[in-house]
């Protein structure tokens, strides 16, 4: 039998979201930090910071939507 927590979802169901969840939050937290530093960059600096953010969101919602949370 599943063990399931206080709403009823199964308990590793939620420890999975609870673990996406926090990939999440770290994940837009750096981005938002890069984003913010791009004021102290040369436009020119710009689009690759831009680039490698998308790489590594693009990376990140794959593997959540893969259902295998990694992190950076």
């Amino acid at each position: 039998m599943t063990e399931v927590n206080h709403t009823g979802t199964p308990l590793d169901s939620a420890m999975e979201d609870e673990q996406a969840a926090g990939i999440a939050e770290r994940t837009l937290q750096m981005a938002r930090e890069r984003l913010a530093a791009l004021d102290n960059l040369p436009t020119s600096d710009h689009v690759a910071v831009f680039d490698e953010l998308h790489r590594e969101l693009s990376t990140v919602l794959n593997g959540l939507d893969q259902g295998e949370p990694r992190s950076r």
